[in-house]
């Protein structure tokens, strides 16, 4: 062991020192606190007026719409105008929009001026609000009492019930912000756990091939042992992962602490529940034994690669899995209980990801997830290992292919 940790230190330090580590550690950093305040961004940015002009000769009309557009975020004034001056506003973006509302009768029509093109989503809430005061005027009319119009308006009702098997969660009904949370914070840790396991798995494959083509490795097995030497290699490449992770989550920690989060939470819709909490830690858990399966298997492939120019080609397992377990997550993120997802949620290597997008999906049972963690460990063991065995063996061969390289590792280590 004391030829192990000179080799771990030269690599952990030569790594976690390196402009590439510091300016990605930095970027994902700034990438959080941005996005902690992002709405904060937005209105510094932003130059619109947050002001609302209404124009109407029905003050309860009026009295609707005041308090109707002060209960929004971005709102901070209403204004009753007239339409020339609320029109000359507009154009001098001193109003956000001008909301011109006319009663004829029971009939009640409106129109929508701003500078640009107007949202479906703001005419769809004018032309509700509308509605509901178009009614009320016909009740009048027709001499209907409250209690008559609300039984006219009120929808029916529609429940649903799931039906489930003895070894599913029973409970049902999530709130709908804190769902979409939840699938927010799994998007997540699904791009990290990519990003981070293809970037280290193609550093420690540039390593351990780099040394092994420049003839490097021949001498510095004379002084320390082949397995000695590529578990310092892989374990400290793992060890400067971690060190990313851990800034990534003290990032996390200090925007949880340091910003008003649950304004932003409001603003874009969703909300934090104690199921986040058990994602986020299921996630973190995923995300560290997929970067050690993934670098694991990319220092097998370096060791079989005997010349530097074929390593895009060797490294072309560990793509091809990375790429597949990403994309199975991400475009079965809004329905996690596909057959697909699944049954790739145990296979080793794809489990990390897939199984972590099963966290957000109440039919999925406890024991499966933690069936996954077990997986994704005898995985990252039994890889390790062998990356130890046909680094030994592989190490002074020098055939072209690596199937040939492979066998002759195993013979040699037999």
């Amino acid at each position: 062991m004391n030829k192990f940790w000179p080799t771990f230190n030269l690599t952990y330090m030569q790594k976690v020192k390196s402009k590439s580590f510091i300016i990605m550690t930095a970027i994902f950093m700034i990438f959080i606190f941005a996005l902690s305040n992002v709405d904060k961004i937005i209105d510094l940015f932003d130059n619109s007026s947050k002001t609302v002009a209404i124009q109407t000769d029905n003050d309860m009309i009026y009295n609707v719409l005041e308090k109707q557009y002060k209960q929004s975020d971005d709102i901070k004034k209403v204004e009753k105008v007239s339409l020339e001056k609320g029109k000359k506003g507009v154009k001098d973006k001193k109003y956000k929009r001008l909301i011109q509302v006319n009663v004829k009768g029971e009939k009640v029509d409106g129109t929508i001026y701003e500078k640009g093109s107007v949202s479906e989503s703001e005419k769809m809430r004018l032309q509700s609000t509308l509605s509901q005061m178009q009614s009320s005027l016909t009740a009048q009319k027709l001499n209907l009492s409250e209690d008559d119009l609300k039984t006219l308006n009120t929808p029916s009702d529609v429940k649903t019930e799931e039906i489930k098997s003895s070894d599913e969660k029973q409970t049902s009904d999530i709130n709908p912000k804190v769902q979409a949370l939840n699938t927010a914070v799994v998007y997540i840790i699904i791009f990290l756990s990519f990003f981070i396991a293809i970037n280290y798995a193609n550093q420690i494959g540039s390593e351990i091939a780099t040394e092994k083509t420049t003839r490097v490795i021949e001498m510095i097995i004379t002084s320390v042992k082949p397995s000695i030497h590529v578990s310092a290699k892989i374990l400290a490449i793992i060890a400067v992962a971690f060190t990313q992770i851990f800034f990534i989550i003290l990032a996390i920690v200090i925007s949880i602490f340091a910003f008003d989060l649950k304004g932003l939470f409001e603003s874009a819709g969703v909300e934090y529940g104690p199921e986040t909490t058990r994602i986020i830690i299921y996630g973190a858990v995923y995300l560290i034994l997929g970067v050690i399966s993934y670098i694991s298997l990319a220092a097998i492939l370096g060791a079989l690669t005997s010349r530097i120019e074929d390593l895009a080609q060797s490294m072309m397992p560990v793509t091809f899995v990375s790429l597949g377990a990403f994309y199975i997550a991400i475009f079965s993120i809004s329905n996690p209980d596909t057959m697909l997802v699944k049954v790739t949620s145990f296979i080793p290597l794809l489990s990390p990801m897939v199984m972590l997008l099963r966290t957000t999906s109440e039919t999925t049972p406890e024991w499966h997830l933690i069936l996954g963690i077990v997986i994704s460990v005898i995985t990252s063991i039994v890889l390790l290992v062998f990356a130890a065995k046909t680094y030994r063996g592989s190490v002074l061969t020098y055939e072209k292919g690596i199937i040939k390289n492979l066998k002759n590792a195993l013979n040699i280590t037999k």
